[in-house]
């Protein structure tokens, strides 16, 4: 069984292309997405941007809360949007009607090679996430003379599930996590079995040397988080699903 941690909705979509190519899914969010703590102030920050500002969009989650929870928030014209992935930046293109840049490598040390090329010093600089992460995005822009507040729009809420909801046929999992935050949750649901025999697919090169200290041996990385990525990855490499000959090991 292929077991998609991801969160609301895009865990859902995934789950339901893998059964429609004959992947047998189910979908376990390990988090519910809730409204963070600074979601009601973001207008008001928003307002305090001054020309050629910067706006970062961590996650597709920020548009999709800000859709269910403010849905007359009014984005500045005169400020520099910015997300990490191409996903975030289509969806929150909806609601701004303008140009998102976004990396190539859909990632926080790509979205900083993105940046390299922009001017920071003196400049504000709003870091749209959850209640965790982006700390190494803040940290290398305020050394570059910025400005930096990290918005939290949204919280991780822990689900709980019974102990042993993966104890059943551990050789035959794949895993897909696609945040630190997810693979961490993780370690409340895994033995040592599922360390030694589950493949676990990572959308990062973070994630992957995380799952890697967490002494994870069949670990698969995927260069996007895109749903569509992962298909074709799992298409690729496991299209006879259960042939371990065809795992990637990092023993």
């Amino acid at each position: 069984m292929i077991i998609v941690t991801r969160p609301s909705p895009e865990g859902e979509v995934l789950t339901t292309q893998l059964n429609q190519a004959n992947f047998p899914a189910i979908h376990l969010p390990l988090f519910d997405i809730t409204a963070g703590n600074d979601l009601v102030n973001l207008q008001q920050q928003l307002n305090q941007l001054l020309p050629l500002d910067i706006v970062i969009i961590s996650s597709p989650q920020i548009t999709y809360i800000i859709k269910n929870n403010l849905a007359n928030l009014s984005l500045p014209k005169h400020v520099r949007y910015f997300a990490i992935g191409e996903k975030s930046a289509k969806l929150f293109g909806q609601l701004t009607k303008q140009s998102i840049s976004y990396p190539e490598q859909e990632n926080s040390e790509g979205l900083l090679q993105l940046l390299a090329h922009e001017s920071l010093k003196n400049h504000n600089i709003l870091i749209l996430r959850g209640n965790t992460g982006r700390q190494l995005l803040m940290e290398s822009l305020t050394l570059q003379q910025a400005k930096v507040k990290l918005i939290e729009c949204y919280r991780r809420q822990p689900i709980t599930y019974s102990n042993n909801i993966l104890a059943n046929n551990i050789d035959k999992q794949i895993i897909i996590v696609t945040s630190i935050e997810n693979l961490l949750q993780l370690e409340t649901y895994c033995q040592i079995a599922h360390k030694r025999q589950v493949n676990l697919i990572v959308t990062s090169e973070r994630i992957f040397s995380h799952a890697k200290q967490l002494k994870w041996q069949k670990i698969l990385l995927v260069a996007s988080a895109h749903n569509q990525d992962l298909l074709t990855a799992i298409r690729r490499f496991y299209p006879n699903y259960g042939d371990n000959k065809l795992l990637k090991t990092t023993s």
